[in-house]
């Protein structure tokens, strides 16, 4: 793991606390967004499209399922970045 990893991990982390509307204290790397933290399909979208435009990546939709927790949103992204 590179320095800039758990920079970016920080980052993917607040990019997805301000889109699916939850208190960062609140988001462990292991918390399901939906069942644990209430969010729905499009805060979802939301994320996705956001790590898009932070990261100049293109997430493919059929990633979105994957995007369960953080960490499984880190791998996602950076599958799509060659990180």
């Amino acid at each position: 793991m590179t320095t800039a990893a758990p920079e970016r991990l920080i980052r993917i982390r607040e990019i997805i606390a301000e889109n699916i509307d939850v208190d960062p204290e609140r988001l462990s790397d292991t918390a399901l967004f939906i069942d644990e933290l209430g969010a729905d399909s499009l805060k979802l979208i939301d994320v996705l499209s956001a790590l898009e435009m932070e990261y100049s990546i293109v997430i493919d939709m059929n990633d979105l399922p994957k995007m369960v927790n953080v960490e499984a949103t880190y791998q996602v992204a950076a599958e799509a970045a060659g990180w």
